[in-house]
């Protein structure tokens, strides 16, 4: 009975242990160049709209800066759909170099 229950423990721990790491898998972090942000109120936009697209896990978004930072399913999201979602507030998301 004990080692049925050691074996039952050890077992869920693994398909838990085996689930986080699946899942921090599919997480990615990209920093995406905005242009035309001027005050807190374009970045809130920009972030506002990252922020309802499924798939994004967190987005920080900064006129200061001209940057957004964005934690992602890439699983369920592209870059370019990111993009797209940034454009779509009427500022432009800069292409890096290469794409």
């Amino acid at each position: 009975m004990l080692s049925r229950i050691t074996s039952l423990v050890v077992s869920g721990v693994f398909v838990l242990t085996l689930g986080v790491i699946t899942a921090a898998a599919f997480t990615k972090t990209v920093t995406i160049k905005v242009e035309g942000m001027k005050c807190p109120k374009c970045s809130a936009s920009v972030s506002k709209a990252l922020k309802a697209t499924e798939g994004v896990e967190e987005a920080e978004v900064s006129s200061e800066k001209g940057v957004a930072v964005i934690k992602y399913d890439d699983q369920k999201l592209t870059e370019t759909k990111l993009r797209e979602v940034i454009n779509s507030t009427g500022f432009k998301a800069v292409a890096e170099p290469g794409q």
